[in-house]
């Protein structure tokens, strides 16, 4: 079984809205989503801190110039926001 990773693992932290309860804002619409699910990975020596929606079908991350990853709570504000996928057809 293969797995396409795009958009599901960020090295960044994205911004939470609450840390009680700790949200985020969809980057296009500013609906609120889940925090994304974070994991420590060493690789020789050094460790990183990974945040990832990986079992999550609807939910997206990507790092960012600003040093805070970017969430999308859809494919469609995914597409519609991104830089990525602006000269991308469906």
């Amino acid at each position: 079984m293969s797995y396409i990773f795009e958009g599901k693992l960020a090295n960044q932290c994205p911004e939470a809205v609450n840390l009680c309860t700790p949200k985020v804002h969809c980057e296009k619409c500013n609906k609120l989503v889940d925090f994304p699910e974070r994991k420590f990975m060493s690789i020789g020596t050094e460790v990183f801190s990974i945040y990832h929606y990986l079992q999550k079908e609807d939910l997206f991350i990507y790092e960012a110039k600003r040093g805070r990853a970017v969430v999308y709570c859809s494919d469609y504000c995914r597409r519609k926001h991104n830089h990525r996928f602006k000269n991308e057809k469906k």
